[in-house]
């Protein structure tokens, strides 16, 4: 499976929001920063903020803030948000779909694959890449 860009710049959008530290960030500063379609990431932002991942701010001064601490929102979280479930075949998540579920030696493959990508993404927050992106900057700025 390969994700969709939609989901590679909402994330970097999300990150972008929180390195802002809770401080509300327009939508044509993330694109400038990310360089990224103005168009383009409203329309991310938009599944984003429905999702409860980011609220807007009104205001001279508003603009795009988490709706959590950085921690408290998982990388699955935003994946699933932008791509749906990452369920590989349909069986996985429902085993009734197909007469050959309960004896099927593949669907095993399947379903364990799917368990792997949600522990590594669902354990992994925002704030978890924020902290190794800082780790990054030190080791280059040493």
């Amino acid at each position: 499976m390969k994700f969709s860009t939609k989901t590679r710049y909402g994330l970097r959008a999300v990150l972008e929001i929180a390195r802002n530290g809770g401080r509300p960030l327009k939508r044509k500063e993330i694109a400038a920063k990310q360089e990224v379609s103005d168009s383009y990431l409203e329309n991310i932002l938009i599944v984003l903020k429905s999702n409860r991942i980011i609220e807007t701010v009104r205001g001279a001064n508003g603009g795009y803030v988490l709706t959590r601490s950085p921690s408290r929102i998982t990388v699955m979280e935003i994946v699933e948000a932008l791509e749906g479930p990452l369920d590989l075949v349909e069986c996985t998540f429902s085993p009734s779909v197909c007469r050959k579920s309960n004896q099927c030696i593949t669907r095993s493959i399947w379903k364990e694959l799917a368990d792997s990508w949600r522990s590594i993404l669902g354990n992994k927050t925002v704030a978890d890449l924020l902290e190794k992106e800082m780790d990054n900057v030190t080791c280059y700025s040493i």
